[in-house]
């Protein structure tokens, strides 16, 4: 009975560590934003932050969820320990000399890799940021990426204590451990930047702490476990080359980090790109981009995690898979569906309340505001995109998918180019299109007509040309939304093609009327949010708070009646387990 009061009690203490890290996530970024506000400045910091984050998630973060835990798992359980602590040894030593011998590379030639991305003709040709870089953001962005550089050897070897703690059922320490990053990324920045003045250095320094006390955290733990005399040598590297589990687990890890390596060009592309826009733009991006993955990450990788056990164990029966699996998508888009529909209308409320403190001003509250109502609908995209990747692992399927990641990257790239020089031209095709929404609340047709003739007349114009709009920095947000959807769609027809698994009735009538619910739920809201913004003094804080709150509440009950009149499955799923969690809660006090 004690035992099993103990294993409760972690697992609260992992979720409240899960929380607290969560919270500390945000309020790093708050800080940031705070200090540095949407300035050129924090935007070389961001561009400089891709290099050694590129290095980490490629070489160490791909490979461990998809190979490096289920070999540590398989080992540990079939050979026992000794074949675990050797596999271990043989394995951090590739990984960390590739690692090294990378960063190191990077290291020495940073200046060259600069000066290549800043004068390439090619980059140039198209996106002509040259003229926004001074010779003083070249020397500030190579001290940065060099300074980082250290991060991704730390949090690798960490990361690798952390797949070897978990397969022994260490989740607590595990946990600790970003908490422990995350702690040193809110008060660091702190210290080194606001008392000591060091600009954004305050910052890549933070992180280099941050990714130290990752690592030091587990290394108590982890001496408890591992008893083989870890060594560094030719020998042993050469022996590393020869154990069959490392090829295995690498052998399993090539298509997820291929998928991660499509990934980091997305972000390398959207970084070049935003360097031609206005100062500040990457650092409004990356804010809205934070926000918007708190629903992708909680709802959307918790649906997916539980998933894939469940489709695994059924890959074999053709019904109760695609059961397990439309089940999922439905419930994950009624979670996140209104989630959604309270960013795009609350956009602005939301922004201020999350970062609008210190040199964070009206501006960057307008471009974030602005590049977190276009990322709603890649919020959709990745959530699905998540759960029909675990289909095709349940199924051992792991080149397949690749094919869908690939086509989503290549659509990435051409509309981020494209729409971004599209709202550079904002307040010259806005007006328009203003005048075509009275045409049709007018119903004047034929005037509507020949406007529209002229709109799509001037749309490539308008998409091949760079203007002068803050409101370029949309088309990097449109685009990754446009490009998970794509995904998504190209996911699902592949999958289809394993067997009939995504069907009209059980997957898209389900999802198309969740998406009524929600666009009803949002016309509403804006609504009750004009109301209320008239009557309230939004230059304060607590105004801005009531009018978040009473909005978001009539959103969400409106939201609930019209799953009930829609009649819409998982709403009952969802009440059931209410009505279970406070059946138990007055047991409880009962």
């Amino acid at each position: 009975m004690l035992k099993i009061l103990e294993k409760k009690n972690s697992v609260f203490f992992v979720m409240a560590l899960l929380l607290v890290t969560k919270v500390l996530g945000f309020l790093k970024l708050r800080i940031i934003a705070q200090l540095f506000g949407v300035s050129h400045e924090l935007d070389i910091f961001w561009a400089a932050f891709t290099i050694p984050d590129m290095l980490f998630m490629i070489i160490v973060a791909g490979s461990i969820n998809a190979a490096i835990i289920p070999i540590f798992s398989e080992i540990f359980y079939k050979k026992g320990t000794e074949v675990l602590n050797k596999f271990f040894n043989h394995l951090t030593i590739i990984i960390i000399s590739t690692c090294s011998v990378i960063a190191l590379l990077l290291f020495i030639f940073t200046p060259q890799l600069t000066d290549f991305l800043i004068n390439s003709h090619l980059l140039q040709g198209f996106l002509n940021f040259s003229d926004r870089i001074s010779p003083e953001d070249y020397d500030i962005f190579i001290n940065l990426t060099r300074i980082m550089m250290i991060s991704p050897l730390l949090l690798g070897t960490s990361t690798l204590l952390t797949g070897y703690l978990q397969v022994r059922k260490q989740f607590f320490v595990t946990s600790l451990a970003p908490l422990m990053y995350n702690l040193a990324m809110v008060i660091g920045p702190m210290i080194l930047v606001l008392w000591l003045g060091m600009g954004v250095e305050g910052i890549a320094i933070s992180a280099v702490i941050g990714s130290f006390l990752h690592f030091l955290t587990q290394i108590p733990l982890f001496k408890k476990f591992y008893t083989y005399n870890f060594s560094l040598s030719l020998k042993t590297f050469s022996e590393s080359l020869k154990n069959r589990y490392v090829w295995k687990a690498l052998k399993l890890a090539i298509p997820r980090t291929i998928a991660i390596l499509g990934e980091q060009l997305n972000v390398v592309v959207n970084t070049l790109i935003s360097f031609s826009l206005a100062a500040g733009a990457l650092s409004a991006y990356k804010f809205a981009l934070s926000l918007h993955l708190f629903p992708i990450n909680i709802i959307g990788s918790a649906v997916a995690q539980v998933a894939l056990p469940n489709m695994a164990q059924h890959s074999e029966n053709k019904k109760e898979f695609e059961r397990v699996l439309n089940n999922s998508i439905q419930l994950a888009l009624f979670l996140v569906l209104p989630i959604v529909a309270i960013f795009i209308i609350l956009r602005l409320p939301i922004i201020r309340l999350a970062y609008g403190t210190g040199a964070f001003d009206w501006r960057g509250t307008i471009l974030t505001a602005w590049c977190l109502a276009l990322l709603g609908v890649s919020i959709v995209g990745q959530t699905v995109a998540q759960i029909l990747l675990r289909a095709f692992y349940a199924l051992k399927e792991t080149w397949l998918p690749l094919f869908a990641i690939s086509i989503g990257i290549v659509v990435n790239i051409a509309l981020a180019y494209l729409l971004t020089n599209f709202f550079s031209h904002y307040y010259d095709w806005r007006p328009i299109f203003d005048q075509m929404v009275t045409q049709i609340s007018n119903a004047n047709g034929g005037e509507f007509i020949k406007v529209l003739g002229s709109f799509f007349k001037d749309i490539f114009v308008w998409s091949t040309s760079r203007g002068n709009s803050d409101m370029s920095v949309g088309g990097l947000s449109l685009s990754l939304s446009i490009a998970y959807f794509v995904q998504s769609v190209i996911l699902g027809i592949l999958l289809n093609k394993k067997g009939k698994i995504l069907s009209w009735k059980r997957t898209v009538l389900p999802a198309i009327t969740k998406i009524m619910n929600t666009v009803l739920m949002c016309i509403g809201m804006y609504f009750v949010f004009k109301l209320f913004d008239f009557q309230l003094d939004t230059t304060r804080t607590w105004s801005i708070v009531v009018l978040t709150s009473i909005t978001a509440a009539y959103g969400l009950i409106s939201y609930w009646v019209g799953s009930k009149v829609f009649n819409i499955e998982e709403l009952g799923i969802f009440e059931k387990k209410l009505l279970k969690l406070k059946d138990q809660i007055f047991k409880k006090n009962a």
